[in-house]
Formats: structure tokens, C-alpha cells, sequence
């Protein structure tokens, strides 16, 4: 077993209802290495089976299910070491990553962020996606043969530099979910920080995991990935140019809603349309929660 005061790296995971997935997680993780676990108000065994398997780690716990960034930013408080791993409840790590990727921190001092190669359960993969704001001519990258700056990196395993990630204040805490990993790239390079894709090293993902499915849940993310849209555009690119892609999007996503009745991406196209609805009345994400009604 390694010394926990000798890891450069700490691992943080937001749970919510992530009971059949966290032991796969917490597995992978090397003895050592220090985890906080951020119970984003969990209502299943989520903390009784991490604590049995993890009993030195750090649980947070939240009054509320404060949403994904806000979640994450708890964590990162009580986070000591030069580097933090925010990874998924449903990803797992291989061995040799995180040394890897302290390793390329090391080569690129400018980095503020880095992320390993992220594989599917089916072997595809997933490498990442272009940012709303990405050239057009930026959009087809073939997958490189080594390390290289992208406009995004993240997703599924999001490994900061914490001097980087407090510099911009971490996380958006408006955005209760979906964007968040957009906009703080976004503001990462605003500041002068590179995003590197780390190749040679890699973390299994099982996908849409990390809480159980229900088309109910299915049509709430989906309304936070509609707001959470509107909002990043705003951010970045002013409201008349979220406002304009608002006026573009909305009309078409209600239209296939209302007369695809039989298509399974209706439930998507409503929640998402709903969620656009909602920023442009000035309702708030974070007030809205998980359930917005």
C-alpha cells in the first residue's frame, strides 16, 4: 500500500443513486490515493456501499441534489494535492493513469486541464466532442496519434491541475447540469491554459450509468441540457446571439415533439425544448433541481 500523503492526485466522484456502479469505480482507484465522495442526496445505498468498500475515504454529503458542477465543486474543496480527478461514478480507471497523466502534467506545465483516452464498454472510443464554439473545420479531428490540444477535453474523467481550476473559480454554479464541462474549457483557455488529450492511457466508461434510467430522468436531463444551451451561448457569446439560437432551435424541437408521437427521441425533444423554454422565461437551473416539473 503507497503513502496517502505521496499521491499528487486526488479523486473526486459525484454520486447520486450510483450504488450498482460504485464498486467498480472504487476498485480501480489505487490504494493510496485519496477519494472524496460527494452523496449528492442520495436515496439508495450509495454511501453504505462506498464506506464498506472505501472506508478511509472523504464523504461529502449534500443537503440537496445540488447537480453535477456544484456537486463537483464541494468535493474539490477538500481537495489537498497539486492535481484532482473528477471522474464519473460509472468510469474506471486502468492501471498506471493517473501516473500517466501526473506525468504529462509534468511535460506540459501550461496545462490546465488533461484527459485520458475514454473507452466504451464496447470498445469504441469516446473522444470527447467539439466545443459550441469550435470552427467548423475543427469538428471531423481524426483521433491523433499522441498527446495534443484540444478545444475540449473531460467528460467522463476531468483531470485538473487545482492552481487551473481555482484560478477560474471551478465549476459554474448556475448550471445545475450538462455544460458545465463546455464552459469551464471555455474558461480555462479564456485564462491561458491548454487542454491536452493525454494518448497512451485510458479509463473504461460505461455510459449513462451512473443512476438508474427512467424516462422521467431521461426527459429531465434533457430539459438541462436545453437551458444549460441557451445559458453557455449567453455566457460566451452574449443574449441576442443565445436568444437567436433560442428562436432557431425551440420552434423545430416542439414541432417534431408534437407529430413524431411514436419516435423514442420524443421524450428528448420535449424535455430539451421545455428547458429552453424555461431559460428564456428567466427561470433558474439550480432553483428548478433535478424534477422541474
Amino acid at each position: 500500500m503507497s503513502d496517502p500523503g505521496s499521491s499528487l492526485t486526488s479523486v473526486v466522484i459525484v454520486a447520486f443513486n450510483s450504488a450498482a456502479v460504485l464498486p467498480g469505480c472504487l476498485a480501480s482507484i489505487p490504494a493510496g490515493v485519496p477519494v472524496v465522495l460527494v452523496d449528492n442526496a442520495c436515496t439508495d445505498d450509495s454511501v453504505a456501499v462506498a464506506l464498506a468498500l472505501r472506508p478511509d475515504l472523504t464523504l461529502v454529503r449534500a443537503p440537496t441534489n445540488l447537480g453535477f458542477g456544484r456537486g463537483a465543486n464541494r468535493g474539490f474543496e477538500r481537495v489537498s494535492t497539486p492535481f484532482g480527478l473528477l471522474l464519473n461514478a460509472d468510469a474506471r480507471l486502468t492501471p498506471g493513469v493517473l501516473t500517466a497523466l501526473e506525468e504529462a502534467a509534468a511535460r506540459y506545465p501550461d496545462a490546465g486541464m488533461l484527459a485520458p483516452e475514454i473507452f466504451g464498454d464496447d470498445g469504441a472510443l469516446q473522444f470527447g466532442h467539439a466545443t459550441p464554439f469550435t470552427p467548423p473545420r475543427g469538428r471531423a479531428m481524426p483521433m491523433p496519434a499522441g498527446d495534443c490540444c484540444l478545444d475540449y477535453v473531460g467528460g467522463s474523467a476531468m483531470f485538473f491541475r487545482m492552481e487551473a481550476f481555482r484560478a477560474v473559480a471551478g465549476f459554474d454554479p448556475a448550471i445545475f447540469l450538462y455544460g458545465e464541462d463546455d464552459d469551464i474549457c471555455l474558461r480555462l483557455v479564456a485564462r491561458g491554459w491548454a487542454l491536452v488529450h493525454v494518448a497512451g492511457c485510458r479509463i473504461q466508461h460505461a455510459g449513462g450509468r451512473s443512476s438508474a434510467p427512467s424516462p422521467r430522468l431521461e426527459w429531465c436531463k434533457a430539459f438541462h441540457q436545453g437551458w444549460s444551451r441557451l445559458h453557455v451561448q449567453a455566457k460566451h457569446r452574449g443574449l441576442r446571439s443565445a436568444w437567436a439560437l433560442f428562436l432557431m432551435l425551440w420552434p423545430e424541437l416542439r414541432l417534431k415533439a408534437a407529430l413524431r408521437v411514436r419516435d423514442p427521441r420524443r421524450v428528448k425533444w420535449h424535455g430539451r425544448a421545455a428547458g429552453m423554454l424555461a431559460w428564456a422565461r428567466g427561470r433558474q437551473a439550480v432553483q428548478l433541481g433535478l424534477d422541474p416539473g
